[in-house]
């Protein structure tokens, strides 16, 4: 009976598990086993189950059938198990049958034809001759002109023991693709047969040899048959009360039937087991994973097929760059991508993954550089591809700035040097005061800094990969535009019989550009002299006047006059000299940072001063 169902085909990942899976099932902790499976109605291939995208039809034990690839698939793992070998009727016991898991290549509509055969039946009481173990029948996929593709060997049949007395047992039957072993018997009078040879991958198995006899030599085995046939099991002339050989185990090369016991009087020798059939992996995807394990059930046949759903397809990301950080919200398109999960790069899964057939939703996770975007079902992982491809914009970093500092009233043009800089769309000169003029390639950006009150400030980068950190590198110092001080000294005679004098007027002209915050201007007296009438703001230690000068706007200036009186002494010549000493911002001018006033004293009532 045929089973059809539209399913789809396996991928990798998935025939892993299936093979991990496939596997497990036949192995156990102390060894190779598997459960004989409950007998099924003749050929049947049951109803598709569906579990995890994963589509399933198991053919069981007891006849034939096929099963047609649906639209859509592209290979199916296909699991066999080989048939055990029946036992003697003393207990012997028959060998077992191989575990097969590979990968059919398969295309839309194509048939595959199943054989799926029993255990070997069990050896009943004979009160003639001691009676054996039938071979496990064929397990096999075909294609639907009888091409075998895949075969699982079935175990031989044990062989029966003597039943006189002594009696002795017979051998074992083979496990797949081994020989039955030999039976036992009394040397030289009453021999047990050997074991029936393996099936191989290009003859059946050859025939066991009657054991020896001193009345009468045990008849020959039979040989397998080839290709996909059953075990030796022609009918074999056994003398009472010798064993007959255990039938053959069908295989692609059918294992042979073992050779019957020899005869001495009321003493017979056992029978030798029937031979295993041989496994056959023909057809299978080229580099697929392949399990093949001899010996592994002792149960009926059975065979199952695992169609797949497509592998999906990424065809386009949105957008299609991101934070290195992360947490950037896309959107995935493509083919096949229901329950998918999303990987950004090996082994950086997406969060927040929510999808449809075409579409998928979620949060991008941290990374860096250019990355594959692939989608995983259990219909295998979406194939690498331009259009499947995430950029992670790089975080800016700021290295170094050239210059360092400017004026506070802004208008420097300003070079930063660092990485990630292109398509920055802002540079900032502290928080929230973006520069102007700006233009970016990936290590070097140009502005122009905007005002800022005096003092340090962070210069920071945003692009759309984040903002720089702030760090000393990335440092501006905002400075007050300079102030040049012009300094101006004059000197007026103030004759009075009591107390003759020179007035003299020490001006801090600003001549800017900026304005002056503070300056100190000191004047020199000739040795011996000393100033009075102090103007606020001057001092006079000496023959040194001092005088602190307070807030200057640019073009305006500030005057203060101090008395120097005269003597006999000042007669002549009399110069004083004026200089800026200190001064706040920066004066740019050292050149008119100092000036001289001169005064020709006649005499005490006459003194001239140009």
């Amino acid at each position: 009976m045929a089973s059809k169902a539209v399913l789809h085909g396996p991928r990798s990942r998935w025939r892993d598990r299936l093979l991990a899976v496939a596997a497990s099932s036949a192995l156990a902790a102390g060894g190779l086993t598997a459960l004989a499976l409950p007998a099924a109605a003749e050929g049947v291939c049951a109803a598709p189950v569906i579990a995890d995208g994963v589509t399933t039809i198991t053919c069981t034990a007891g006849g034939s059938g096929s099963v047609t690839v649906p639209q859509g698939a592209s290979g199916a793992v296909v699991t066999l198990d080989g048939a055990g070998g029946g036992n003697a009727y003393d207990g012997t016991p028959g060998g077992k049958g191989a575990h097969l898991v590979a990968t059919l290549p398969t295309t839309p509509g194509q048939t595959f034809d199943v054989t799926v055969g029993r255990r070997g039946a069990n050896a009943t009481a004979n009160a003639q001759f001691g009676a054996s173990g039938s071979g496990g029948a064929l397990v096999a996929v075909t294609t639907d002109t009888n091409a075998p593709l895949l075969t699982a060997g079935s175990g031989g049949g044990a062989g029966g023991p003597g039943i006189g007395s002594p009696s002795y047992r017979g051998g074992a039957g083979g496990d797949s693709g081994s020989a039955g072993a030999d039976g036992n018997g009394l040397v030289p009078d009453a021999q047990g047969g050997t074991g029936g040879g393996p099936g191989t991958a290009t003859t059946g198995g050859a025939a066991g040899t009657g054991g020896l006899g001193t009345d009468n030599e045990g008849a020959n085995g039979s040989p397998g048959a080839y290709p996909n046939g059953p075990g030796g099991a022609a009918a074999q002339g056994v003398f009472n009360p010798t064993g007959a050989g255990g039938r053959g185990g069908a295989g692609y090369g059918g294992g042979g039937r073992g050779g019957a016991g020899g005869r001495y009087g009321t003493t017979g020798g056992g029978g030798g087991g029937g031979g295993g059939g041989s496994s056959l992996v023909s057809g299978t995807v080229p580099g697929s994973p392949l399990t093949l394990t001899e010996g592994a059930n002792a149960g009926d046949g059975r065979i199952v097929f695992a169609f797949l759903p497509d592998a999906p397809t990424v065809t386009g990301i949105s957008p299609d760059t991101g934070l290195a950080a992360g947490g950037t919200p896309v959107t995935v398109t493509g083919t096949n991508l229901a329950g998918a999960g999303l990987t950004f790069g090996p082994g950086n899964p997406a969060t927040g993954v929510t999808c449809t057939p075409t579409s998928c939703t979620a949060t991008a996770p941290a990374g860096t550089g250019t990355v594959d975007v692939r989608a995983t079902t259990s219909g295998g992982t979406s194939a690498a591809s331009p259009a499947a491809r995430y950029t992670y914009l790089p975080v800016p970093v700021v290295t170094s700035l050239s210059p360092t500092s400017g004026t506070t009233d802004g208008g420097t043009v300003v070079t930063v040097l660092g990485t990630g800089l292109a398509g920055a769309t802002a540079l900032t000169f502290g928080p929230g005061n973006p520069a102007g003029a700006l233009s970016c390639t990936a290590t070097t950006c140009t502005a122009t800094a905007p005002a800022h009150a005096a003092g340090p400030v962070d210069v920071q980068v945003t692009t759309p990969g984040g903002t720089s950190a702030a760090s000393p590198a990335g440092r501006y110092t905002y400075q007050l535009p300079p102030a040049d001080i012009d300094v101006d000294l004059s000197a007026q005679p103030g004759l009075s019989l009591l107390v003759p004098y020179l007035t003299y007027t020490l001006t801090a002209h600003n001549t800017g550009p900026g304005s002056l915050t503070s300056a100190t201007l000191t004047a020199t007296l000739p040795p011996g002299s000393s100033a009075t009438s102090l103007a606020p703001g001057c001092t006079a230690m000496g023959a040194t006047v001092t005088c602190a000068y307070g807030t200057i706007a640019a073009g305006a200036a500030s005057a203060k006059t101090f008395r120097v009186p005269l003597g006999l002494l000042s007669l002549g010549r009399v110069s004083v000299t004026a200089t800026r000493t200190v001064s706040a911002p920066a004066d740019p001018n050292p050149l008119n940072d100092s000036a001289t006033a001169s005064c020709t004293v006649v005499s005490v009532l006459l003194a001239t001063c140009p």
